[in-house]
């Protein structure tokens, strides 16, 4: 092979080396890209996600400042009530304590000035001229009167009513009749059924103290005592001691203040 490059001229000889080289190398042939259909539906859907997160904060956004206001005008309404109430405070004048309201927080003199009664107290009738042992019952609303053949009737246009009464001391039946003020239901915790009773007026004495006072009729001879004092009479004059019996003075009065009369 040497011989034949000597024999042979130096241009030929470069060329034939030039020719030889390239036959012994690899011609190197770029190759095309090629895509990876999966690498677009990733892509795509980061593409989606970005734009549902925008959406999302664009409405988180617009949810926020509609918050905001909210809290401006409640703190504006609360600013204005508060201010409304001390106004109305600043305009409202002291309110005076009426008597009987006063009367009411019972002071130490208020109670001096009270007639203090037992559980059971002799009550004088005026215009029967006699007393009934009676039971002292803050529970009771109207004073009751034990009255036996009780009737209704009318006198003149009015409604009156009959009864008799038992004399404490002889036992003897007494006829009265009174005028009739009104009708009364009574319900008792013995019984189921109601009981309609009417209820008159009376003139009585407790102590020192004389009062006209209504008083409903029924047959009390189940019971221990023919009379039985209530809230009624009670009320804003007396004071009921239930340890004690019998305390208050036995005063009579000096004159009968019943118009009513008893029948003979």
């Amino acid at each position: 092979m040497m011989n034949l490059f000597k024999k042979l001229p130096f241009t030929a000889c470069l060329t034939s080396i030039f020719l030889l080289s390239l036959a012994g190398c690899n011609v190197f042939v770029p190759a095309e890209d090629v895509q990876d259909p999966r690498l677009a539906q990733v892509v795509a859907g980061m593409d989606k996600c970005l734009a549902n997160q925008t959406m999302t904060n664009e409405q988180l956004q617009s949810q926020k400042q509609l918050l905001d206001q909210q809290q401006q005008q409640l703190a504006a309404l609360t600013q204005g009530q508060a201010a409304a109430l001390e106004a109305s405070v600043d305009r409202a004048a002291p309110t005076p304590v009426a008597p009987a309201v006063a009367a009411a927080c019972y002071e130490p003199d208020d109670l001096a000035s009270k007639l203090v009664v037992g559980e059971l107290e002799q009550v004088w009738l005026q215009n029967l001229n006699f007393a009934l042992p009676a039971r002292i019952d803050t529970g009771a609303e109207t004073a009751s009167l034990d009255a036996r053949n009780i009737e209704l009737f009318e006198r003149n246009g009015r409604r009156w009513v009959r009864f008799e009464i038992v004399h404490p001391g002889t036992g003897e039946s007494l006829l009265l009749e009174r005028k009739l003020k009104r009708m009364v239901v009574i319900f008792q915790s013995n019984t189921a059924e109601a009981e309609r009773r009417p209820v008159i007026k009376l003139g009585i004495t407790i102590g020192n103290i004389s009062q006209m006072a209504e008083f409903s009729l029924s047959n009390r001879a189940h019971l221990d005592y023919q009379l039985l004092i209530g809230r009624n009479i009670l009320q804003d004059v007396m004071v009921v001691d239930v340890s004690k019996k019998n305390i208050a003075p036995y005063v009579l009065p000096d004159g009968d203040s019943d118009g009513s009369v008893a029948a003979p």
